[in-house]
């Protein structure tokens, strides 16, 4: 490259002098010279890649890369796993927690209501004994605290009930 730099100086030089046809046939050579150079460095360039990529893919394929990342991935599909695993319990625990909520609430409704109709019948039982606005008022009582699924208010009524015997 430097050859064709120092031909095209003499060719400037010679064009300078009016030595025309020297300065052109300099200057052609020169300029085949440069373009050799800038081949030649491409060449060396394309090659110095391809040996790289070449000694890239031998060690990419090599038994110990294929081992490290047999290995790697094995490792990372264990935590995969135990991740999995982690949520998938945390799932069941919360169905299982929503279902013994849903099966509490159910049987606090069976047993409310048991309740209610045990009070219904002493009331009918002492409906003979009670005014009927009191026997009324009991009633409704009963009636409102079943509806609103108030345990604490219907074992008040029933102390209550059993009080008045």
């Amino acid at each position: 490259m430097l050859a064709a730099l120092v031909l095209l100086v003499v060719a400037k030089i010679a064009a300078v002098l009016a030595i025309y046809g020297l300065s052109m046939l300099i200057t052609q050579l020169g300029l085949v010279l440069l373009l050799t150079a800038f081949m030649l460095l491409l060449a060396i360039v394309f090659v110095d890649a391809l040996n790289i990529i070449i000694k890239q893919c031998i060690a990419y394929f090599s038994p110990q890369q294929r081992t490290q990342r047999k290995f790697l991935f094995m490792q990372s599909k264990r935590t995969q796993i135990e991740q999995l695993f982690y949520f998938k319990t945390l799932q069941m625990g919360y169905f299982a927690e929503v279902k013994r909520k849903q099966l509490l609430n159910a049987n606090n409704r069976e047993h409310i209501r048991q309740l209610s109709k045990t009070i219904d019948k002493e009331l009918h039982l002492l409906k003979q004994q009670l005014p009927a606005t009191d026997f009324k008022q009991l009633q409704e009582e009963n009636s409102r605290y079943r509806n609103c699924q108030d345990s604490l208010g219907l074992l008040a009524l029933q102390q209550k009930i059993t009080a008045l015997r």
